[in-house]
């Protein structure tokens, strides 16, 4: 596929809840350790999204300790700042690039709370609330030219988007099908000489359907996580002449890469996020969401 990126590979996902990492400060009933918490926090927040894009530390707002028998308690407020790099890119964190004002990206207000018990810490619980940097109205009084957010089930965007994947499945040799897993992320701009651009960002995922296949990729079921490569794309959509531009496309070795046995059928895994019981508590939970956003949950999600 034309521009198509280089491949990256899959980094080991962390243990989630349990934040004892050589890699990282320890979390103690220190409160000199509020910014090893803060950071072992985003890391459990990062690891638990399953949408969108992951986030990095902004800021540290405020912390608070309570001592127990055995350990302690801890409370700490972050606020957060969404990167490029989306769910399934195996990039390390500290490695995704931050959005720029005007392309539109999130930020988060997060509660976490812990528990240090016996030198072990744990996350028992995080809260945020997820919003864009600028909204439409707040920006358009600082960058009136500067593209505008779309909910990301817009029609034309959704309309794009799906032209885009049947182009990507046409200019790919890969050997099997690749199909939507979610819209991440659409705006809509102006140029004087073409007139209206939306842009899009959209990942997709592969499925069970060798290229050939009688079934379109549609009708396809995704490939389980851990055996699915994953693709990350975007692409601008000319809405006067309905014509879809260049795809750019980065492409996600899977976590299990190792041959699958000719006699055993693939498993059956369960649905795509959106698709999914967690997916409706989550947006349950939230208070009014914005639906041009990824959210990041509430966990745990009871």
């Amino acid at each position: 596929m034309t521009h198509l990126l280089a491949v990256l590979l899959w980094c080991a996902a962390a243990l989630p809840g349990h934040l004892a990492v050589a890699s990282l400060p320890a979390v103690t009933c220190d409160k000199e350790s509020v910014a090893a918490a803060a950071t072992l926090g985003v890391q459990h927040i990062n690891g638990k999204h399953k949408h969108g894009f992951r986030f990095k530390l902004q800021e540290i707002q405020s912390s608070k300790y309570q001592q127990v028998s055995g350990g302690c308690h801890i409370d700490v407020n972050v606020k957060l700042v969404q990167t490029k790099c989306h769910v399934t890119n195996p990039k390390p964190d500290d490695q995704c690039e931050l959005w720029r004002r005007d392309e539109r990206g999130a930020v988060a207000t997060c509660s976490i709370e812990f528990w240090v018990m016996w030198a072990v810490a744990k996350v028992i619980r995080h809260e945020c609330t997820t919003r864009p940097e600028l909204t439409n109205e707040e920006l358009e009084t600082v960058c009136p030219d500067c593209p505008k957010l779309l909910p990301l089930d817009d029609p034309t965007a959704l309309k794009a988007i799906h032209d885009a994947v049947v182009k990507y499945n046409r200019e790919t040799q890969h050997h099997n099908y690749f199909t939507l897993m979610e819209v991440a992320h659409v705006t809509m701009g102006s140029v004087p000489t073409i007139g209206k651009i939306t842009s899009l960002k959209f990942a997709l995922v592969e499925t069970t359907c060798p290229r050939g296949a009688r079934n379109t990729f549609v009708a396809c079921t995704p490939l389980c996580p851990d055996r699915a490569h994953h693709a990350f794309c975007q692409t601008t959509y000319y809405n006067l002449h309905r014509q879809v531009g260049e795809l750019q496309c980065e492409l996600y070795l899977p976590k299990n890469p190792g041959p699958h046995p000719t006699d055993v059928p693939e498993l059956v895994c369960g649905p795509l996020f959106h698709e999914s019981p967690e997916a409706c508590v989550c947006k349950e939970r939230l208070n009014y969401p914005d639906n041009a956003i990824h959210h990041i949950c509430p966990f745990p999600l009871k």
